[in-house]
């Protein structure tokens, strides 16, 4: 079994802040940073020991990026788009589980303007 070592992007760093930062208004600091760590070390913790158990995410798929995997925790409405390379997991995007990849990747490209 091959070490699994995880990166994560500016993007997926930043998308998590505003995430806590919305969740935080709604159910306080405390709870909303709970929330998210949980869902990360849940993340963390599947993909370092079995990375390829996310389903490849069609979505990107669609968009002509077929090495792209999809995790999701359905209770939290969470999920995690990440790509696996040789023995490293790149975290790439942190959204809703409801939210598309398009929509995600648009606000970003307009954040960054």
């Amino acid at each position: 079994m091959k070490v699994i070592s995880i990166e994560y992007t500016e993007t997926f760093e930043r998308q998590v802040s505003a995430y806590s930062q919305y969740l935080a208004r709604y159910v306080g600091t405390s709870q909303a940073r709970s929330l998210i760590f949980s869902f990360i070390e849940t993340l963390e913790k599947r993909v370092t020991q079995y990375p390829e158990s996310s389903p490849l995410c069609e979505e990107a798929s669609d968009l002509g990026f077929t090495n792209y995997r999809d995790f999701i925790l359905p209770a939290q409405q969470l999920r995690a788009i990440y790509r696996l390379e040789d023995e490293k997991a790149y975290m790439m995007l942190f959204i809703k589980s409801r939210q598309s990849i398009r929509e995600a990747l648009v606000q970003y490209c307009l954040r960054i303007e």
